[in-house]
């Protein structure tokens, strides 16, 4: 997928923002799955956040703050680019991406002046390649 070098192009603070934001696209179906819970935590360990950090992103899983307001923290393209893709991952993290779901990631894609059409196509490229990663791994099971 995206290999970032994360604390190159990521502030701190956007670092956080970002965590934010991908617990608070966990929690649009109101209901946080385990994957879900799993895939911010491990987002989490991969940016190094501090724990005090950690409780704060932890609390958008039940007291959701406003997505877009959230994801204005983050400034730097890459950093939004990076922001989206995990948004994304993380609607996806329970292989189902519901109205709700995608509302919010077209919602981020127009707070970010992404070009809508343009986030709509890359929603489906992230969803195949999990859809293919997820086949290659049973074929692996199988084999």
């Amino acid at each position: 997928m995206f290999d970032f070098p994360i604390a190159e192009l990521i502030t701190p603070t956007e670092q956080v923002a970002v965590a934010r934001c991908v617990a608070i696209m966990a929690s649009r179906d109101d209901d946080v799955s385990d994957s879900e819970r799993h895939f911010v935590e491990e987002l989490m360990g991969q940016m190094m956040l501090l724990p005090e950090e950690r409780d704060r992103v932890r609390e958008e899983f039940s007291n959701p703050s406003s997505l877009v307001e959230v994801a204005r923290e983050v400034k730097h393209r890459e950093a939004r680019i990076f922001l989206y893709y995990q948004a994304v991952c993380a609607a996806m993290a329970d292989n189902v991406l519901v109205e709700g779901e995608r509302d919010a990631l077209l919602q981020l894609a127009e707070a970010f002046e992404f070009n809508i059409e343009v986030s709509e196509r890359f929603i489906r490229w992230v969803q195949d390649s999990l859809e293919l990663r997820e086949r290659g791994q049973q074929l692996l099971v199988e084999m």
